[in-house]
Order: C-alpha cells, then sequence, then structure tokens
C-alpha cells in the first residue's frame, strides 16, 4: 500500500467532512426558528410550524395580584325563584329560555340584566363557551377573571334552549397586601407564548387559537382568593394521535416564573 498517497487521501476525506459540517451548520443558523432582533432572542413561529392568531397589545400596561372572596348569597341579592348551594355561594335557577338564533347574546344579556347580582359586572366569554354551556366571566378593572367557577355566570343548553341558570360571585377584589405587591408593567403576549415555546409547552403543528389578559387565581377558596395578572393561551394540539385542546396560564408580569395547565 502506498501510504503517502493513502494519507493525502485521508487529509482531503476530513477537509470535505469539515466543509460539509460547516456546512450544515450555517444552513441550520440561517432556518434557525430563534433569531436575533434588536438584542432580543425572537421565535419564528411560522419557521416553527406553529400558527398562532393576532396578538393582543397593551402598550405599558401595569398590573399586580389582587384578592378576592365568594359572595354569600342571600334574599337581600337573590332574585325570583332559586335555591342556594355551595354554602350559599352558588345561585341556581330551572329556567325555560327559548334562545333567539340571531340575538342569542341580547337574549342572555336581557336574562342577566333582569335575573342576577349585578348582572353589569359580567361579560361573555366565547374561549369558554361551548355548545352546551355558554359563560359570562366576572370583570376587574376591564379584564376577566379567567378560568374560575367562583366568579361566572353560565347556562345550559340543550335542544336550543337555556334550561339551567347558575352564578357565583368574586367580593370585595382589591390589589392584595404586601410590600411587594406594587403594579408592574406586564409581559407582552409574545413574550408569554415564545416563554411557552422554550419550555416545549408550544411544538410544531400545535395552533394557538386564542391569547388573553385577564387575573388567575393561584388559590381558589371559597374563604379566599389570590388572583395574580395571566396570560391565558388557548392550544389545539394532539396527544398520543387524539386531538386535544389545552388552557396555559403564564403569569403576565414575571412570565419565567410559572406555567400553569388547567385541568
Amino acid at each position: 500500500m502506498d501510504w503517502k498517497h493513502a494519507k493525502t487521501l485521508f487529509i482531503i476525506v476530513f477537509v470535505l467532512v469539515n466543509i460539509g459540517l460547516i456546512v450544515v451548520y450555517i444552513n441550520k443558523i440561517n432556518n434557525s426558528v430563534v433569531q436575533e432582533s434588536n438584542a432580543q432572542s425572537e421565535v419564528n413561529f411560522s419557521k416553527e410550524g406553529i400558527k398562532i392568531p393576532k396578538l393582543p397589545e397593551y402598550d405599558d400596561k401595569e398590573m399586580q395580584a389582587i384578592t378576592g372572596r365568594s359572595k354569600t348569597f342571600n334574599s337581600d341579592s337573590a332574585i325570583g325563584v332559586y335555591s342556594l348551594t355551595e354554602k350559599d355561594t352558588q345561585i341556581n335557577k330551572d329556567i325555560d329560555l327559548e334562545i333567539n338564533k340571531q340575538q342569542k347574546q341580547n337574549t342572555f344579556k336581557q336574562f342577566i340584566d333582569k335575573e342576577s347580582y349585578k348582572g353589569n359586572h359580567y361579560q361573555y366569554s366565547k374561549d369558554a363557551s361551548n355548545k352546551d354551556k355558554v359563560i359570562y366571566e366576572q370583570m376587574y378593572d376591564g379584564l376577566p377573571i379567567l378560568s374560575n367557577n367562583k366568579g361566572q355566570i353560565a347556562f345550559n343548553i340543550e335542544n336550543d334552549k337555556a334550561n339551567k341558570f347558575t352564578q357565583t360571585y368574586l367580593d370585595k377584589l382589591k390589589p392584595g397586601n404586601g410590600d411587594n405587591n406594587h403594579k408592574q408593567k406586564i409581559a407582552t403576549a409574545r413574550t408569554a407564548l415564545e416563554t411557552l415555546y422554550f419550555n416545549t409547552y408550544l411544538k410544531k403543528g400545535d395552533t394557538v387559537e386564542s391569547v388573553r389578559l385577564g387575573y388567575y387565581s393561584v388559590v381558589k377558596e371559597i374563604s379566599g382568593q389570590v388572583l395574580v395578572p395571566s396570560w391565558e393561551v388557548k392550544i389545539k394540539t394532539k396527544e398520543n394521535g387524539k386531538p386535544k385542546t389545552k388552557y396555559l396560564y403564564i403569569d403576565a408580569i414575571k412570565p419565567e416564573s410559572t406555567v400553569l395547565e388547567e385541568s
């Protein structure tokens, strides 16, 4: 064997392999879903195969944690024929409400204005509602109290009629006590999505159906609740090959600190 030629051939192959690796590396950098922009990492969701909607914007908005407790209803606060459950914190009514498909929300709004406690404190939630249930969420400072059955109005729907009405109400909502609970600027909706991506909650093929800002409870007790400014992200994904919709909640002030999934 001509060792001199073999040595030369080995060097040539070694150089070609390294050139190939460099080309692969450069292509990977160019096609990376994480790009440098204004000294910050920004995920290119389109390249990653993740669909996202138009994101809400709140310029320089500041928020803080709030507290409240479930209201105990009585004859002075409940209207009409009703029953009380959950230690008198939930109003229940059997109803027979025809739903006008052309004026669906107006039908519910008129009923709420007439038959509920402080009905103007609630707002319809398309994200929380489905074909079997229509949900109105309690509001605070113009934002919804997210996914909280202690602060909502619900209509059960069957055969194009509402046959049951329930209401709960979070009372005495106010900023929480504590020296560290001052208003702070919130992170953007995109930052919330990037937090999910970097922590593998978002993956290729997922669809983000909605992103909402509100208050999410980290303590859900009748005696008291602590609600923190949060981004709610509704994701359509697949689990074990089957379609699944999940809701994730990201702390809007410190998105890197907490990601909670609604079960």
